[in-house]
């Protein structure tokens, strides 16, 4: 059975058959006889990200390397399979038919984003304007629907997962579904970035599971939008010895409450938006295709920048974001400023759960991420 006949069916039901499929097509590479290797984007725990061009196709790819030692194959499958079943959409980054092993590495190869990031562009302490994040946010919202009406929760939201094309965010894409699971199954261990991580799984034990929901997404995408338009996280870790994150609490249990001081930059649109994205009951957290409508209303209090020819009026930013059609399937690849200040965080809040570097100066992580996919 074909991987595109494949593809009108359920992700429930198509993922395991997928997994096999590829399992016993995938073959033993050396990678230096097929692909000229460019540079490494990227390098973490779980391997590392090359640049590279294939040798017959001479295209650019992103060739993701798992180091065998620490990853089982078949979260590799997992990984690969759900990234290509998933890679039709314009807002998800395009995949090769193009996975093999090595001596060391399960690998599998991606598009190349050559702008980088979300994390290398955020203003520590500053944040994007708010036309460059609506255009970038609204194209994350696209991606994240599309991902939830095929019943995945992504659970890994965050800069370093949406892969930029250039640096005004015209065009940007999710990525890295290695922690991507069916909505309702059951999750033994809490993993992720610690400030976008929903209260409900920070409270959890970690000898206790989880069900996998929508709403851990959607927590994530408000924090990412906050982090976006201040360049800070609002809380270390959604729990209440945080004092940022008890602030939000009392704010969001007692409506007459003071709006906490990082969050009064925002209009009552943009409060109403985080509220319900940000909802402390997971049960009650909007779906991402209900935030949709805020998009026409200003967010922030003061404007950041004067209009231009680029950025007219509010609406512009997403009715003219087009999708655009990526035939990789079948291999064929087409080649400001705020005086607020927010929380300051530690380096602990960076990634997974994992101690990384931090600028002394901001209060926005500036170091390597965990895990950089491109």
């Amino acid at each position: 059975m074909s991987f595109s006949s494949l593809l009108s069916r359920g992700a429930a039901d198509i993922l395991e058959e997928l997994q096999a499929l590829t399992a016993k097509t995938m073959e033993k590479v050396e990678v230096t006889k097929q692909y000229e290797v460019i540079r490494e984007l990227g390098k973490g725990t779980y391997g590392r990200v090359d640049l590279v061009i294939h040798k017959v196709r001479g295209t650019k790819m992103a060739l993701k390397f798992l180091r065998k030692k620490t990853t089982k194959q078949k979260s590799f499958l997992q990984e690969y399979c759900i990234s290509r079943y998933l890679s039709t959409c314009p807002y998800i980054i395009g995949m090769y038919d193009i996975a093999f092993e090595t001596e060391e590495y399960y690998a599998f190869a991606q598009e190349y984003a050559v702008a980088g990031d979300l994390f290398d562009i955020i203003p520590p302490q500053v944040g994007l304007s708010e036309h460059t994040t609506k255009r970038c946010i609204y194209q994350v919202a696209l991606a994240l629907d599309y991902l939830h009406n095929r019943k995945l929760v992504h659970r890994d939201i965050k800069p370093e997962n949406i892969l930029i094309f250039d640096k005004e965010c015209r065009k940007v894409k999710l990525s890295d579904f290695g922690m991507t699971r069916i909505a309702g199954t059951t999750e033994k261990r809490v993993s992720g970035t610690i400030p976008y991580t929903a209260p409900e799984l920070c409270e959890t034990s970690k000898h206790s599971g989880f069900v996998v929901e929508y709403s851990i997404d959607v927590w994530a995408f408000g924090v990412l939008l906050f982090c976006m338009m201040t360049g800070n996280f609002p809380w270390e870790k959604a729990l209440h010895l945080d004092t940022f994150y008890y602030e939000f609490l009392q704010w969001q249990k007692y409506k007459n409450a003071n709006v906490p001081s990082q969050w009064r930059r925002f209009t009552p649109h943009a409060l109403k938006m985080f509220s319900k994205l940000l909802s402390i009951e997971p049960e009650k957290r909007c779906a991402i295709k209900d935030i949709l409508w805020y998009f026409g209303k200003n967010w922030l209090i003061s404007k950041e920048e004067p209009p231009t020819a680029d950025a007219k009026t509010n609406n512009d930013v997403y009715v003219h974001v087009k999708p655009q059609v990526l035939p990789f399937l079948n291999g064929n690849a087409l080649d400001s400023n705020k005086s607020d200040t927010s929380p300051s965080l530690s380096f602990s809040s960076c990634s997974s759960y994992e101690d990384v570097p931090k600028d002394s100066n901001s209060n926005m992580l500036v170091s390597t991420p965990i895990e950089i996919c491109v």
